[in-house]
C-alpha cells in the first residue's frame, strides 16, 4: 500500500495527471495524500502568511493535486492546513514561496476518529444531519435554530449540557438579541426578555425546541454523543476548480450584512457592527473606511441603540447607497467622500434597499408609515429618483392581502425582505410569510404571486438580464426564477434537506450562485441542465448576499462573512 501511494504521488508531483502545473505562471503545485483513501479529491488547502491575516485557498482535484497561481501568492513563508471533514494534516506545515520557480508540497494526511475531535470539523448542516429526530423535527430544529446560526454555528449546542429549561432561558436571552447586527463576539441588546410562560420564539413555541435541543446534546453527563457524527461528501469535479482569498475586516469584531463591487471592481460593505462603510481594493488589498450617519432614536433604559449599516447598493455612477438607521435614505460619494440624505415619509425603514443598475434611475425601499394595528403594518413601498431626489408617493403593499397562513408559524405578519424591480421599473420585492413575489404594476397596484411549493419562504435574489427575478426558497431548499413578463415561476430543487440557501445572484454566463446558511458551501446551478455545483469555503461563512463582479476577466464572486467579519472573494475559470 506505502508503495502504491509513494508512486501515485510522484506522478502527481511529476505532472502526469489532468492539471497542469507547470506553467512559469505558478507559485505552488502539491498532492493530498492519505493511507486511507490514496489521493484525495475535495481537500481544501490553505495558505496564511507567517504573521499574516489573508487566507488563500484552492481545492485538489480527482488525482489529488492542486495549484495556486502567483499572482495569488507574493513570495513568502506560508502556513499551511486544511479543510476535508474527518481528516487533518499528520503534522504541522509550512511551504515558502519564491519569485523564481514554482514551489512544491506533499500534503499527507490522517483520519480522525476521535468524537470530540470530529466534532469541531462538522458545519451546521453536519449537525442537522447527525442529529436523531423525525423530519418534523428538524424542521422545527432549522426553521428556528438558524437564527443561532447567525451569530455561531450548531456545534456549540451539541457540546453543551443545558437541559430543556436551561435551553429556554437560552433562547429568552438570545431574543433580547438584533440578530442582524449581532454575532458571537458583537452583541446588541434591542429588546427586554419576554416571560418564559408561553414564550413564542419566531413562530413556535421555545419550549418545543428546548426540549428537543436538550436530546441532541451532553445533557445526560455523557462524554460523547450517542449517535454517529456525519458529514457531507467533499467537493469534487467542477467544485474543486476555484481559488478562494478571504480579506479579514482590520475593524474587529465586526459584522458584515452586505456588500456591493464598483464599476472597477473595489469592494464596498457596510459594517453593521458599528456605524461605518468600508471598502476594499483587491487590487492592493488596501482597506479605507468611513463613518456612516445613524438616525434612529435613543432607546429605552437598558436597550442599545442599533449601531451599524446594513444593505450596500452602487449604482451606475458609483455612487454607494447604504441602508443606514433611521427614516432617511444615505448616499455616499467617493470622490468628495461626503454623505446626501434623503427623508422618508415612514416612521420605520426597512434596511434593505432595491438594486440601481447601470441606466436605471429609481432606487426602491419600504417603510412603516404609520403604528401598526393587530396584524397590519402598514408597509409601503418608497421610489427615490437617484438623479432629482425626489421621493414618489408610496405604494400600500399588504394592508389588504390576507394574513400569512403557514400553521408551523404563530403570529407572522407580512412583510418584504429583498426588493428590486422589473424591466419597466416597477417595484418587486420578496415577501417571506406570505411565500409570494409582491409586485406593484405603473398604476400602484400590488399582487402576490405564490410561489409553487407552499410555504416556501422566499428570502433574498436578483433580477437578471431576460426580466427573470432569481430568488432563494429558504424553507422549500429551492432556488427560483419568476419570469416577470408572465409571472410563472419556475423552481429548481437544491440537495441536501435543509440546505437553507439565502440569496441567489445570476453571472454572464446564466448560472446562478447561491449563499446556503450552515452548510459553508456556495452553490452554483445551470439552469439549463438543473447541474449543482457546490464549493466548500476555507472557513465558517454565514453570507446574506452575493454579489459577482462583472467587471472581473473571470467569473468573480464576492460573499460578505457576516459572523466571521470577513470579506471572501471566489475565483473560477470560465
Amino acid at each position: 500500500m506505502f508503495i502504491r501511494i509513494s508512486l501515485l504521488v510522484l506522478l502527481a508531483a511529476a505532472g502526469c495527471t489532468e492539471r497542469d502545473n507547470r506553467s512559469p505562471d505558478i507559485a505552488l503545485t502539491g498532492v493530498v495524500s492519505s493511507p486511507q483513501e490514496q489521493l484525495m479529491e475535495g481537500v481544501v488547502v490553505i495558505l496564511r502568511g507567517v504573521d499574516k491575516s489573508l487566507l488563500t485557498a484552492v481545492t485538489s482535484d480527482a488525482t489529488g493535486q492542486f495549484s495556486l497561481r502567483r499572482e495569488r501568492l507574493n513570495a513568502g513563508t506560508y502556513e499551511v492546513t486544511v479543510r476535508a471533514a474527518g481528516y487533518e494534516l499528520s503534522s504541522a506545515q509550512q511551504v515558502v514561496i519564491t519569485q523564481d520557480r514554482p514551489s512544491s508540497i506533499e500534503l499527507s494526511l490522517q483520519a480522525v476518529t476521535d468524537p470530540l475531535r470530529l466534532a469541531s470539523h462538522l458545519t451546521s448542516l453536519d449537525w442537522v444531519k447527525s442529529f436523531p429526530g423525525s423530519k418534523a423535527e428538524k424542521d422545527l430544529l432549522v426553521r428556528n435554530m438558524v437564527n443561532c446560526g447567525f451569530c455561531h454555528s450548531l456545534e456549540r449546542i451539541a457540546r453543551s449540557g443545558y437541559n430543556a429549561e436551561q435551553f429556554t432561558q437560552v433562547i429568552q436571552r438570545m431574543h433580547t438579541y438584533e440578530t442582524d447586527h449581532a454575532s458571537a463576539d458583537r452583541i446588541q441588546i434591542v429588546r427586554h426578555p419576554l416571560p418564559l410562560k408561553d414564550f413564542i420564539w419566531y413562530g413556535r413555541k421555545a419550549t418545543d425546541i428546548a426540549e428537543y435541543l436538550a436530546t441532541v446534546n451532553l445533557s445526560q453527563g455523557q462524554s460523547t454523543w450517542d449517535y454517529p457524527l456525519k458529514t457531507l461528501p467533499r467537493p469534487s469535479g467542477e467544485g474543486t476548480n476555484a481559488t478562494v482569498t478571504v480579506y479579514p475586516i482590520p475593524r474587529q469584531p465586526s459584522v458584515i450584512h452586505d456588500l456591493d463591487v464598483d464599476s472597477k471592481g473595489n469592494v464596498w460593505y457596510g459594517n453593521t457592527g458599528w456605524d461605518f462603510i468600508g471598502k476594499l481594493d483587491p487590487r492592493s488589498g488596501e482597506f479605507s473606511e468611513w463613518p456612516a450617519p445613524n438616525f434612529l432614536p435613543e432607546p429605552e433604559e437598558g436597550l442599545s441603540r442599533i449601531v451599524g449599516v446594513q444593505d450596500i447598493q452602487v449604482d451606475g455612477t458609483d455612487t454607494v447607497w447604504v441602508g443606514i438607521g433611521g427614516n432617511k435614505h444615505a448616499a455616499f460619494s467617493p470622490e468628495t467622500e461626503t454623505w446626501q440624505t434623503f427623508d422618508l415619509p415612514v416612521i420605520w425603514k426597512n434596511p434593505f434597499l432595491g438594486p440601481v443598475r447601470a441606466g436605471e434611475k429609481g432606487l426602491w425601499a419600504t417603510g412603516i408609515t404609520s403604528i401598526p394595528e393587530g396584524g397590519i403594518r402598514h408597509e409601503h413601498a418608497f421610489r427615490l429618483d437617484i438623479e432629482s431626489g425626489e421621493v414618489g408617493e408610496g405604494i400600500m403593499l399588504f394592508d389588504d392581502k390576507p394574513f400569512p397562513t403557514d400553521p408551523d408559524r404563530v403570529g407572522q405578519l407580512n412583510y418584504c425582505y429583498m426588493m428590486d424591480q422589473d424591466a419597466a421599473g416597477n417595484f418587486l420585492c420578496t415577501a417571506p410569510e406570505a411565500s409570494s413575489i409582491a409586485r406593484s404594476d405603473g398604476e400602484g397596484n400590488v399582487r402576490l404571486v405564490p410561489t409553487p411549493t407552499p410555504n416556501a419562504y422566499p428570502r433574498r435574489g436578483y433580477r437578471d438580464n431576460n426580466n427573470g427575478f432569481w430568488f432563494t426558497e429558504f424553507f422549500a431548499d429551492n432556488v427560483a426564477v419568476i419570469n416577470l413578463d408572465n409571472d410563472e415561476i419556475t423552481e429548481y430543487p437544491l440537495q441536501p434537506r435543509h440546505i437553507s440557501p439565502y440569496y441567489a445572484r445570476p453571472d454572464r454566463n446564466g448560472k446562478i450562485w447561491i449563499s446556503s446558511t450552515g452548510s459553508d458551501r456556495l452553490l452554483r446551478l445551470d439552469p439549463e441542465t438543473g447541474k449543482v455545483v457546490k464549493y466548500l469555503m476555507p472557513v465558517e461563512y454565514d453570507a446574506r448576499k452575493v454579489v459577482v463582479d462583472n467587471s472581473a476577466d473571470r467569473i468573480t464572486v464576492w460573499l460578505p462573512n457576516k459572523n466571521q467579519g470577513q470579506l471572501i472573494r471566489i475565483e473560477v475559470a470560465e
